[in-house]
């Protein structure tokens, strides 16, 4: 039964992630997020300071989010780095006051080199794309679509799984997700289906795999 219950640990990892971190009251930070590489919202610093120090804000939900978007950020933006050292101490969760001074003084890409597989990593990378709209973000998660088909490691199907779900949602969402996907459909096969289908198909194939998990524990 271990592997069940860690099942239920990473479907809520699933459902609590990027997607559905855009829930209300916290939309309007959400949207900030997800829209800054197109609109640099001047107010980030102290709009994520007030996000952070609200008693809602958990920091292991927000944790992969907020270590891509401003690790990335971090990195591209030396002004909102120093800003964000300059106003550490406005930060009163003591968990997030140490992601940001960790993140201050490390490189994304170092981060990225010692981040596990998982649905995690994916919305670091959408986290890391909002935030600098750079596609090479895109591709990282693009790489984790065959994980998909793996039906021996539950961590990995749900990667791959996620993947597709939140490029095929993703795409319909944001038109420039959906070109670049459009342009490197030629060489990548498997982002025909991503383009085509609904979000609704991706997560019913996501929720049948954790199905077909769940039987082959119950079986063992």
């Amino acid at each position: 039964m271990r592997l069940f219950k860690n099942l239920l640990v990473l479907f809520s990892v699933v459902f609590f992630s990027t997607f559905a971190f855009a829930q209300k009251p916290e939309r309007g930070f959400t949207e900030i997020l997800q829209t800054y590489y197109l609109h640099q919202d001047k107010e980030v610093v102290q709009k994520t300071i007030d996000f952070v120090n609200k008693p809602t804000s958990e920091y292991k939900r927000l944790e992969p989010i907020m270590v891509g978007f401003f690790g990335a950020l971090f990195s591209k933006d030396a002004t909102i780095k120093n800003e964000f050292v300059k106003n550490i101490d406005k930060i009163s969760n003591v968990d997030f006051k140490k992601l940001f001074v960790f993140l201050s003084e490390t490189d994304i890409n170092s981060i990225y080199a010692k981040a596990p597989l998982s649905p995690a990593f994916n919305d670091m990378n959408w986290s890391s794309y909002f935030a600098t709209g750079n596609v090479k973000y895109l591709d990282k998660i693009i790489l984790n679509i065959p994980l998909a088909a793996n039906t021996n490691d539950l961590t990995l199907f749900l990667t791959g799984s996620t993947a597709k779900w939140s490029l095929c949602s993703n795409a319909k969402q944001d038109q420039k997700v959906k070109e670049y996907l459009t342009s490197e459909e030629s060489s990548n096969p498997s982002l025909k289906e991503i383009l085509e289908k609904n979000p609704d198909e991706f997560q019913k194939e996501l929720m049948d795999g954790i199905m077909r998990f769940k039987n082959k524990e119950l079986k063992n």
